[in-house]
């Protein structure tokens, strides 16, 4: 069972899990309606930073607070500058996974459990649990501003710039297959920061919620574990699995892109990988 009880320690935890059923319900009745399963595609740049943001006017002041929000806006105003040229909040737009799920799952009834369970609890709860940091920090005693939340920072910022430029990589080489241009003959992407992980966007996003959640360690008495890292480790998962599904339709589409898969990584950045001949 999820501790939601955890979220009754400040009056932000109420608010926080109102936005959370009330997004769950809607996403799930527009998803049964509509047939199109990307509503919680639409707000997933979004809810985290207005997670953080509600702790933030709900609880005292704290640098730190101020800090992560400003951190999480970012992630958000990154992510959704790329899913809006993606065409994403067109109201028809959907995730093309979703269709082939559909076709495999092939039973609209079991397809609809899959859409309340998974599609709108799960994946909403999941957006809630990566924010939780910040709720954790704001509602335990922490000591001030320091190195560590330097460091933590520094890292944020660093993953920040890798996804942003694996992003626009995959926008330019998408851009360019669209004109048939050579070097997207075998139809993906196996250049630059693709050199090395076949999803160094995917890894740094996995790092960047793993820093957020490193903010905690300010809080007293210190521990590395503690209920927080539940966001963490569950974006790990899906992002692991979700992208072993992802690679299952890209290797039926192209013909060397199990050739690629054999010789770069899959997440973790490898500076031995080689590009496909």
């Amino acid at each position: 069972m999820i501790p939601f009880v955890w979220f009754t320690e400040g009056n932000a935890g109420i608010y926080l899990l109102s936005l959370m059923t009330i997004t769950a319900i809607v996403c799930f009745l527009l998803g049964l309606i509509t047939e199109n399963y990307s509503q919680v595609d639409k707000l997933w740049s979004l809810l985290p930073p207005i997670y953080c943001s509600i702790v933030l006017l709900c609880a005292s002041f704290q640098p730190r607070i101020l800090l992560m929000t400003i951190l999480a806006w970012m992630w958000s105003i990154r992510l959704t500058y790329n899913f809006v040229r993606k065409d994403g909040y067109k109201w028809s737009s959907e995730d093309y996974r979703w269709p082939i799920l559909r076709k495999i799952i092939n039973n609209r009834f079991l397809f609809e459990i899959f859409n309340l369970i998974f599609i709108s609890i799960i994946q909403n709860i999941l957006l809630l649990f990566i924010a939780s940091p910040i709720f954790y920090i704001a509602y335990h005693q922490s000591i001030s501003l320091n190195l560590w939340d330097l460091i933590c920072t520094l890292l944020f910022l660093f993953f920040f710039i890798i996804e942003t430029t694996a992003d626009q990589q995959q926008w330019n080489f998408h851009i360019d297959k669209n004109t048939h241009q050579p070097w997207t003959k075998d139809g993906f992407l196996q250049t630059g920061l693709f050199k090395y992980s076949r999803h160094p966007n995917f890894f740094s996003e996995i790092c960047i919620w793993w820093i957020f959640y490193a903010f905690t360690f300010s809080v007293q008495p210190f521990s590395y574990i503690n209920w927080t890292i539940l966001g963490a480790i569950s974006l790990t998962l899906l992002i692991y699995s979700s992208t072993s599904f992802t690679e299952a339709i890209s290797s039926g589409k192209y013909p060397k892109y199990k050739q690629y898969q054999q010789t770069t990584s899959k997440l973790i950045p490898c500076w031995c990988s080689k590009k496909v001949d």
